[in-house]
């Protein structure tokens, strides 16, 4: 083959690899043809025509002429490591962790400029070559970009939103299991957490869908169904299922890293829907308020995908996975949005409303917005939802967790762990005791005590010290905070006790829970059908950086000194409505009581 034609094949390989430069701005369903073109194309050309050819030709020339070209050494040192920088970026990737990922792409990129240069000048008498060639290598310095551096539904009762009423079909919501292959850590994390578990595996919610729809019609199941079941709802159904292990029921309440789901998807891919919170659901929200009950506006649909992205086949899914890590800064950029670091963002979920009488049920965001936290004016006393609930913490304290989010990924000093600690400990430590752990170490950081007697009377102080909205909140009305106290004399008789557990497990009557009661229009409490709530009955929760004292009288006459041990306990759930839910899910234990915090103290009269 002529030389001049080689020209020309390598030139047309340069020409289809600059097309997928960002600064051309080509649109994305044009560029996935382009970048399948290079590659096969580049492969084919180089195997069969280039690769053949460069050997004969200098064989003729190095071997037989001893002809020694300057020009053409370097021609061939440039086509030799554009080769191997083409093979590393497909078959391993550039991930942004892998230093030789990223020395690859640059040396691939800027590489072929220098590559045409010296293919047009290696000819006697090439001075109209050189020019063009100069022309073109000052072309590719123009832009360098830091490479790898780092159906509206229809439903009064919610605010979901999807792009032009669209109704998705299961095949449309990627299954979480495929992200489990370059973001392990991330998948494990979520898979245990209380997000991936809003469902099938939380018999709470289970139980308490099936309640609503009884009382108020299987309509009203939606308005639950917008945070915790957003692909069931935005699909066409109107119930959450049960888990299925093939056509049988699964029990995934003790299951860990989301067995059943993998399993599932390596059967049957995407045709079987993934009910829940999964990582699409969060990643592809394109906008939210706080107006809460599901107001963001979700888009599964109109992301880039990569050639052989949604590829079910063996070779397929090899295949998506090399283009998407040759070049993955348009996969990021299509699951990561600056919306997400917004307190909103969580709001559109996280303040709930009733659909019946219109009345706030839970206002985390809102409290949040009214606390200390939201000081966008100093940085260092402003902290956002995420700075929270998304950061690792040990000992009991913060601590920023170094590490990566995509295998093999940019080292990041605050990789944003994906547990969403909060209060549900207990479902979380069903799974997995490291989960449970760091929600537990959450909730030690929220509240401080302190205990005076004075007058006859015991003294309780509780400081919300670290929650950056009420203690407790979200469902407020289910969440038991209380004191737990125990003073004893100086024979060490108990002379005071409040607090304490009754035969059944329940709270005694002389408890005072930090909690909200929800009473109906003529002042009974509501109980389990809280959506009916119109009047508040009490709200004895502690705001953020808020003291409440819990004052009791003693009995008169007391032998000093007094020993006061004062505890501050948690449970997720009263044990009544366990009791309930274990009636439907037998195999479900009772949450334990949790101790945040102990103080004892003695006082002399």
């Amino acid at each position: 083959m002529k030389i001049i034609n080689i020209k020309v094949l390598i030139l047309l390989i340069f020409l289809s690899g600059i097309l997928q430069m960002d600064i051309l701005n080509i649109p994305w369903e044009n560029l996935k043809i382009i970048s399948v073109v290079h590659i096969f194309t580049s492969i084919f050309l180089c195997i069969f025509y280039i690769i053949p050819f460069v050997n004969r030709h200098a064989y003729k020339y190095i071997v037989i002429k001893k002809v020694n070209s300057t020009s053409g050494w370097i021609l061939g040192f440039f086509l030799l490591m554009i080769v191997i920088s083409g093979v590393y970026l497909f078959f391993i990737g550039n991930k942004g962790g892998d230093i030789w990922g990223i020395i690859s792409f640059n040396i691939h990129l800027y590489g072929s400029f220098i590559l045409l240069f010296f293919l047009f000048s290696h000819r006697k008498k090439a001075k109209l070559n050189i020019s063009l060639a100069t022309l073109i290598l000052g072309f590719s310095f123009l832009n360098m970009p830091l490479y790898s551096s780092e159906t509206k539904i229809e439903n009064k009762l919610l605010n979901l939103k999807t792009p032009k009423n669209e109704v998705y079909h299961n095949e449309d919501w990627t299954n979480s299991t495929k992200c489990k292959s370059c973001h392990s850590e991330i998948f494990n994390q979520w898979a245990n957490s209380n997000h991936k578990n809003l469902v099938e595996s939380n018999p709470y919610y289970m139980v308490m869908e099936s309640i609503a729809g009884e009382v108020e019609g299987a309509e009203f199941k939606k308005w639950c169904m917008g945070c915790h079941n957003p692909s069931a709802l935005t699909t066409g159904l109107t119930r959450t299922s049960h888990a299925m292990d093939d056509n049988f029921l699964a029990n995934t309440l003790f299951e860990s890293n989301a067995q059943t789901l993998v399993k599932t998807f390596e059967k049957h891919g995407n045709t079987r829907l993934e009910e829940g919170v999964s990582c699409l659901t969060c990643h592809t929200i394109t906008d939210a308020t706080s107006a809460g009950n599901a107001s963001y506006t979700l888009d599964i649909t109109s992301r880039k995908k990569y050639p052989f992205e949604d590829d079910e086949s063996t070779v397929g899914k090899y295949l998506g996975h090399k283009f998407i890590n040759a070049k993955p800064n348009v996969h990021k950029d299509s699951y990561m949005k600056p919306l997400y670091k917004e307190s909103k963002y969580c709001a559109s979920c996280h303040d709930e409303t009733s659909p019946t009488t219109n009345k706030q049920i839970v206002s985390t965001f809102k409290e949040w917005e009214a606390s200390p936290y939201n000081n966008k004016e100093d940085k260092t006393k402003n902290k956002t939802c995420i700075d929270c609930h998304m950061t690792y913490l040990k000992d009991d304290k913060f601590a920023p967790l170094s590490g990566v989010s995509t295998d093999g990924g940019v080292v990041k000093k605050d990789v944003k762990v994906h547990y969403f600690a909060g209060s549900n400990h207990f479902l979380a430590g069903l799974k997995d005791k490291n989960h449970e752990d760091q929600v537990l170490q959450l909730l030690r950081t929220s509240a401080k005590l302190d205990v005076n007697i004075k007058n006859n009377q015991v003294h309780v102080g509780v400081e919300n010290v670290g929650a950056g909205h009420h203690l407790p909140t979200g469902v407020a009305d289910f969440r038991e905070l209380w004191l737990d106290i125990t003073i004893v004399d100086a024979n060490d008789k108990i002379v005071f006790s409040s607090g304490k557990l009754d035969i059944n497990g329940d709270l005694k009557a002389d408890a005072r829970p930090f909690m909200k009661v929800f009473g109906d229009k003529d002042g009974k409490a509501v109980g389990l059908l809280f959506w009916k709530y119109e009047k508040l009955l009490s709200d004895t929760r502690i705001p953020a950086k808020t003291r409440r004292v819990e004052s009791y009288d003693l009995p008169k006459d007391l032998k000093y000194p007094l020993k006061a041990m004062v505890k501050l306990n948690f449970r997720i759930y009263p044990q009544s409505i366990t009791s309930m839910v274990q009636k439907a899910f037998p195999e479900l234990p009772n949450p334990p009581v949790v101790e945040l915090e102990k103080l004892e103290q003695v006082f002399e009269k």
